[in-house]
Parts: structure tokens; sequence; C-alpha cells
């Protein structure tokens, strides 16, 4: 096939067009001054006098309105100044001047969503900014660190492969490896580590997770297990309990508390899980947000013996099939204040008494939950109800007598203590009225509690 002669021409025509027309563009003048204008707003900008460098931005951009470097620069200003309606002023007045597509407008226009909280759109800008210009790594780290701080792993995982495919350090390993452990991705997330150490093996973060995965090491074959055991029952939240356990174990507390907050999520009813992420969120320095979870920030991971950890998750199992059962409920309370963490405590008296009004150790454990949590009015009255819903409540009678002694109310505690001490003789008991006794100057009463308490404690003669 030939072209015609006049055809030939029309397209060689057109051809030097376009030349002169991109070449009119591209050979703009720079006069003097604008030139000096852009010395000096390079210079402000990096002596950080945003000010300075924004208003010599404004006086470039009179020059050449279709300059992009002009935009770049007076945003980068803008930002400085954080002045976030200022840079919306000129991303748009930039959209509007520019008509080709812009990766750096794109990038910008992800920063400042970003900054305002809006990852959705941040994460669409940046990834209209990739599209344009995919070999800018500092776009995809933008992109891993957003997916890191929303906890979607997956992505984050493909946004540092797409990092480490253009450009490989230690950091970027790093934090894939990190990320690949909340996926359970243990071969991968090994093999990253190892690469970190080579590329930088006397950095401080890098050893770091060295120790963490050491410790994740050592318990590998039983999260593996758990893993294993999930996959065939993924909304078993005693499995993980269990899986956080090991993860608090290994002092990994960011995967412990993805598993309690999950277990809590599945099984709002049980307590272990709330305990074991309050523990990750203290591990974490993130103690206050404890109080949301009804924990008292003074729990921690040794202060929970192992046979207290097998008997609350036992309780939080028989609850998940019984959960009008007021019995386990007060049990679980009882465990509960043991350990002083009265809120979770309290929860469980108040369930037992709505599944039972007539429980009266229900009662007593609300009464011993609210007096540590300083509502001493409220403690009195709920240990009033306990006694009077059952008279031959010994343990009842003998703490409400104990809370009348912290009233001043002597002459109450020995009567409540003496209807403790009908139904049960304790030593506590005997010794309580003992000191009200004295207290109110009978001192003949005073002593004979006195020998009946040397009696009782006297080791008994074989």
């Amino acid at each position: 096939m030939t072209f015609s002669s006049q055809r030939i021409s029309r397209l060689l025509s057109s051809a030097v067009i376009l030349l002169l027309s991109i070449a009119s563009s591209a050979c703009h003048r720079i006069s003097n001054e604008e030139k000096a204008l852009r010395l000096e707003t390079r210079e402000a900008l990096r002596t950080q006098a945003y000010d300075k460098a924004a208003a010599l931005a404004q006086r470039a951009l009179e020059f050449s309105p279709r300059d992009e470097g002009n935009w770049n620069r007076l945003v980068q200003a803008q930002f400085g100044q954080r002045d976030a309606e200022a840079v919306h002023r000129s991303l748009a007045g930039w959209r509007n001047a520019i008509t080709r597509r812009s990766a750096k407008l794109e990038e910008y226009t992800g920063d400042l969503a970003l900054e305002e909280h809006d990852p959705a759109l941040a994460r669409q800008a940046w990834l209209k900014a990739i599209s344009i210009d995919g070999k800018n790594v500092r776009l995809h780290e933008k992109i891993a660190r957003l997916e890191h701080g929303e906890h979607n792993w997956a992505e984050e995982n493909k946004a540092w492969t797409a990092y480490l495919h253009r450009r490989e350090n230690a950091t970027a390993r790093l934090n894939r490896a990190l990320c690949r452990r909340h996926l359970q991705q243990w071969e991968e997330a090994f093999a990253d580590l190892r690469r970190a150490q080579q590329l930088a093996p006397n950095d401080a973060e890098v050893d770091g997770a060295a120790k963490l995965f050491a410790r994740l090491e050592k318990l590998l074959p039983q999260i593996r297990e758990l893993n294993a055991r999930l996959v065939l029952s993924p909304e078993d939240f005693g499995l993980l309990g269990d899986r956080a356990l090991i993860f608090l174990r290994c002092k990994d507390p960011e995967l412990a508390l993805e598993d309690g907050e999950a277990a809590a999520t599945l099984a709002p009813w049980a307590v272990r899980p709330k305990l074991f992420a309050a523990i990750s969120l203290i591990d974490l320095g993130r103690a206050p947000e404890c109080d949301k979870l009804s924990v008292l920030p003074s729990i921690c991971l040794d202060f929970l013996t192992p046979e207290l950890i097998e008997t609350i998750a036992r309780l939080d199992s028989e609850i998940s099939v019984e959960q009008s059962n007021a019995d386990l409920y007060v049990t679980r309370a009882w465990q509960l204040n043991e350990i002083n963490q009265p809120g979770l405590s309290l929860q469980d008296a108040e369930a037992a008494m709505r599944l039972d009004p007539k429980s009266a150790s229900g009662c007593a454990e609300s009464s011993y939950a609210l007096m540590k949590l300083g509502r001493g009015e409220e403690a009195f009255e709920r240990i009033k109800q306990a006694t009077e819903i059952d008279p031959n409540y010994a343990t009842g009678w003998q703490y409400r007598g104990e809370l009348e002694m912290a009233r001043s109310d002597f002459v109450g505690a020995i009567e409540s203590l003496t209807r403790a001490l009908a139904v049960n003789q304790t030593a506590t008991a005997l010794e309580k009225r003992e000191e009200c006794y004295r207290r109110i100057g009978l001192s003949v009463k005073a002593e004979q509690d006195h020998r009946a308490l040397e009696q009782l404690n006297a080791p008994a003669i074989k």
C-alpha cells in the first residue's frame, strides 16, 4: 500500500505544527526574575521558611501558571504551614491549570486526605499516582504504611512486595517480615527477616525483630497446631484465646491483641479474651484503653496463675452453653474479685442477679466489686440485700459486719458478726467482733472472743 503525495504532505504539515506547538510550550522563556524566585523558593523550603516559600511560589505562578514545578513548590510550602484549606485551593488550581495526568498532584491529594483522616481517599489517590508513575517507590511505601495502620495485612504485604520489586533495603524487608507474621506466613516472614539481617546486621530495629522472631520460633509448633485447628473451626473463641496466650508468652502483644479482640467479638460473654486483650494493650503502652474492657490496668500476665487461666477458660466455655446459669456467673465473679478486677466481676454478679433475683451470693459478689470500685453506699445496700435474701448466709453477714465497722457502726457490726458466727465460726469473724467490743468498751466480751480465737487457732492435739 502506498501513500499519495498529497496525503504525505498533509501528514508532514500536521507533524510540523505539533512539533512547533510542543517546542513553544517547552521553550517558555524564564526571565531572570522568575529564575531568582524559583531559587529563593527552593532555599526557603530547604530552611523550612514555609511562609516565605508560599509567598514566593505564588509570585512564581504569576509568571508561569501552567508550570507544574511552581505548583509543586507552593503545595509543599502550604503543607509546611499546615494550612489544609490553602492546600485544597492549590490542588484545585493545579488540576485546572495542568490538563495532563500528574503523579505528583495525585500524591499530594492522597497526602492531604490522610492528614484529614480519610484513608480511603488517600489510598485511591496514591493508586492513581502509581498508575501514572509505577516506579515511584515512595508511593508504594505510603500505601504499605496506610494499610498497616488499617490492619489490612494482605494489602500491606502486596505494597511492600511492589516496593521490593523496585528497590531492596532492610527496612522494607523487615516491614514485610512483620506484616507476614500477622498473616501467619511463617516461612516467608523468617526468610524476609534473614535477608534484613544480611542487609543491615547492626540495625537496632532489625535486632529487636530478630529477638521477637526467636521467641516466636520456640513456640511455633504450638502456634501451627492451633492454626490448623482454627482452619477447621475459625469461630472457636477458645482456640483464639489459647493462641493469644501463646503470643503473650512470646511477648508479642500485637498478635495477642488481634486474637483477644477477635475472640471477644465472637464470644462477648467470655472473660479470658478481655483479660488477654487488656494485657496486650498495657504491653503496647495503651493502658487507658483497658477501660472499655472494664479491666483495671494493674493486670499483668505474671499475676494470672495457670490454674486461674484454666478456671476462667472453663467457666467461659460452660457459660457459652449455659448462658442462663446464674451460679456460673457468680463463680466467675468470685474469681474476678480475687484478682482485683471488680469491673468485670460486677458485670457477672449483676448478670447472676438478673437471672436469679434470689441469688444471695450474686448480691455479695456485687457488693465486693462495688466496694473495690469506690461505691461504698451501693456496696452496703447490696450486702444488706444478700443477708435479707438468705438469713443464714454466713459470708454475707461477716462482710456486712466488716462494712459496718468501716462506717463506725460497731453495734450493728457486732450484731452482723454474731449472725455470721452462729452459722459458721471463723477466725476472721471472731477477730473482727473482738475489735468491735473493745471499740465500745465491752472488755469482758472482747476477752471472751479473744480466748475463743486462741482456741480456734491452737493446733489440734494428736
